[in-house]
């Protein structure tokens, strides 16, 4: 990352010079902010680093390098559902897409061939000719899903979920008025819209529901197909295939290991797990707890060392086994 940014800071000079753009010495300052915050960020947070190097430049002159940045390929906006702007780095020659939990608002950067392939063989088939595209998945991250509740009352629910109705906390009369709406315990539903007034605007099959801000509140569901029900499932061992069954790092019990499938979090997080041996395919052993449940003391490629229960709620794991003592 670092020859990277040296790299994409040799280009910057040329380019800018060749332009002729004004106070040169000030916009290579803010490329040297931006480049080190190293994620996606708001003008905001490019001011507040500058302001930390000691440096005040004004929120228009920020703004107008970051358009020059983006301009010359160095920068990307990026909105993500979201009133505010963000930048990010561009790397030429390299795609990815984006996963954006809206719960905590953490942005997953993902990159998978066989989908940038599939994209492009669908483009074809309609005799298409793709230039750019994007994917922005919406939903919980794993570290918001090991924190949620199992279940959760329905004008809790987010726009595009899919839940299963699990309990009725309301009196008969009640019952009877959800009843007659045709929603009954053990029902899928996806959520249509929620907040508009209160209201939550369900799927029902294809049946449009309308439920009252009061009468959400009395409506106990849960998640289809969550982290938790795999994780349920495992413990149970209603699942034969292990790969089918991945879990989270801080779920997993002492004296089993697992190979890493995917690491999350916020850049910072992300890279310090990435430096400590904690990738993709490597296989993690969970030593054991500390006596309150936090640290987690693990193995990973001969080496012992201690992570945080939070941070070990942001790597998942598949192939979860006992290991023989």
């Amino acid at each position: 990352m670092i020859n990277t940014h040296e790299q994409e800071k040799k280009q910057f000079i040329r380019l800018f010079q060749e332009q002729g753009l004004d106070r040169f010495d000030e916009r290579f300052q803010v490329l040297e902010a931006f480049l080190h915050l190293d994620h996606h960020v708001t003008q905001a947070d490019i001011v507040q680093q500058l302001k930390k190097e000691g440096k005040k430049l004004t929120d228009e002159f920020v703004f107008s390098s970051m358009e020059h940045l983006c301009r010359f390929g160095f920068a990307t906006k990026v909105e993500f559902d979201r009133e505010e702007t963000l930048y990010e780095h561009r790397h030429l020659g390299i795609h990815h897409d984006h996963m954006i939990c809206t719960k905590c608002g953490t942005i997953l950067e993902f990159k998978d061939e066989a989908l940038e392939k599939q994209q492009q063989k669908i483009a074809q088939a309609y005799g298409f000719h793709m230039l750019q595209h994007r994917m922005e998945i919406y939903g919980f991250c794993a570290a918001c899903m090991a924190k949620r509740q199992k279940l959760v009352l329905l004008h809790k629910a987010k726009q595009g979920e899919r839940l299963t109705v699990k309990e009725l906390e309301a009196g008969r009369k009640m019952q009877l008025r959800i009843s007659s709406m045709g929603l009954k315990i053990g029902d899928e539903i996806e959520v249509v819209s929620n907040g508009f007034g209160g209201q939550v605007v369900i799927a029902s099959g294809e049946t449009r529901l309308v439920i009252g801000s009061g009468m959400a509140q009395k409506i106990w569901v849960q998640p289809v197909g969550s982290v938790m029900d795999l994780q349920k499932n495992a413990k149970d061992g209603t699942v034969t295939d292990p790969q089918a069954v991945r879990l989270l790092l801080c779920d997993m019990k002492a004296g089993q290991e697992g190979t890493i499938v995917r690491v999350s979090g916020e850049s910072a997080l992300r890279r310090r797990l990435l430096e400590m041996g904690i990738n993709r395919g490597t296989r993690v052993y969970v030593e054991k707890y500390a006596p309150l449940k936090d640290p987690i003391e693990l193995v990973v490629k001969g080496y012992h060392i201690s992570l945080r229960v939070e941070e070990a709620a942001q790597i998942l794991v598949e192939n979860v086994t006992n290991r023989k003592r």
